[in-house]
């Protein structure tokens, strides 16, 4: 499965047990009412009305459950970034267990609706075949009721999946650095991408996409600098883009230091980044509107020192030098990564 389109998009709506029974109640009344219409011997038309009612309830119930499992991809055949993405969000082992409770659960009620039916037909009394069907409909309820905490993890682990941003199968940026260096705003103003920003910090909850030409560039989550197992969920979707999806990381530097970090920190968290991922790494200082010429060359020469080659100076606010950077992206990645 290629990075064209999210995989959980397809998920359908999870109903609890008190919601799929009552659908599938509904649904054997509707047609056990057809069935007494049919002019048939008494006791040939009562077992004729159990019998499809259970069939009924079986069939919307077992259903309901398959389509579930037959619209959500498995983990194992997914691209490595979305059965990272899914550990993350929801846990892999608790998402595969949950699963087979639905698989289980429909093979089972499948099963004793075909057992309840052969019994049905050959009920002797009208109401032998009634207390059947109700025998019938307490051991689906049952077993509703057993997987039920399986469907609510479902239900809430669909939320979170289906709304995973869209990645395409093209060259891409994974913009990098510290909570509102302008990560966000230079992602809006090189692509048009719609994101929220704002000057607090940790604006980004999720990952952002836009696109720049054939180049897919991607907002990540403010990263800090700290081990990777002290990292909250959001930071982790950003390590995970850097390490998945990049064939470049974008890492930006506030020069400003208005973002609440030094300069110092920055580069120790770029640091952090080179030596975590082997992807090449271009940085662009921001806000050079807001400082001197000479603090833009000293923090220049220190990016120099930890071996940082393609350096770009850039206001994504007031939009200085978002050309040359575009020329950059458009130029390596068409030589590196576009045929």
């Amino acid at each position: 499965m290629g990075r064209d389109a999210n995989p959980f998009k397809k998920m359908p709506t999870i109903l609890m047990p008190d919601e799929l029974m009552a659908k599938a109640l509904r649904r054997g009344e509707k047609v056990a009412n057809e069935m007494r219409k049919k002019e048939l011997p008494w006791l040939l038309k009562a077992r004729a009305v159990e019998e499809h009612k259970v069939r009924t309830i079986a069939s919307v119930v077992a259903d309901n459950l398959q389509k579930v499992i037959d619209k959500t991809p498995p983990v194992r055949k997914l691209p490595k970034f979305y059965q990272e993405m899914v550990e993350v969000l929801v846990g892999v082992d608790d998402f595969k267990k949950s699963m087979g409770a639905f698989k289980w659960a429909s093979e089972l009620v499948r099963k004793l609706g075909n057992e309840y039916a052969k019994k049905i037909r050959a009920a002797r009394t009208p109401q032998q075949a009634a207390k059947l069907r109700k025998e019938f409909v307490g051991r689906v309820k049952s077993i509703l009721e057993q997987i039920h905490p399986e469907m609510a993890f479902v239900a809430v682990a669909r939320e979170k999946l289906k709304d995973m941003p869209t990645f395409k199968e093209l060259p891409t940026v994974v913009i990098a650095g510290y909570p509102n260096v302008g990560k966000s705003t230079l992602l809006k103003k090189l692509t048009g991408a719609d994101v929220e920003i704002n000057s607090y910090p940790f604006t980004t909850k999720g990952i952002n996409v836009g696109y720049l030409d054939d180049i897919q560039m991607v907002d990540t989550p403010g990263l800090l600098d700290r081990p990777l197992y002290e990292r909250n969920d959001i930071e982790l979707q950003a390590i995970l883009a850097l390490n998945y999806l990049a064939n470049l990381i974008l890492f930006i530097i506030d020069a400003s230091e208005f973002c609440g970090y030094t300069i110092e920190e920055q580069i120790n968290l770029l640091k952090e980044i080179k030596e975590l991922f082997k992807v090449p790494i271009v940085v662009a200082i921001n806000k050079i509107d807001l400082v001197d010429e000479n603090r833009v060359k000293e923090v220049e020469e220190k990016l120099k020192d930890v071996g940082i080659e393609n350096i770009l100076k850039i206001s994504a606010d007031k939009e200085i030098g978002l050309d040359e950077l575009k020329r950059f992206f458009i130029q390596y990645l068409r030589e590196h990564y576009i045929n």
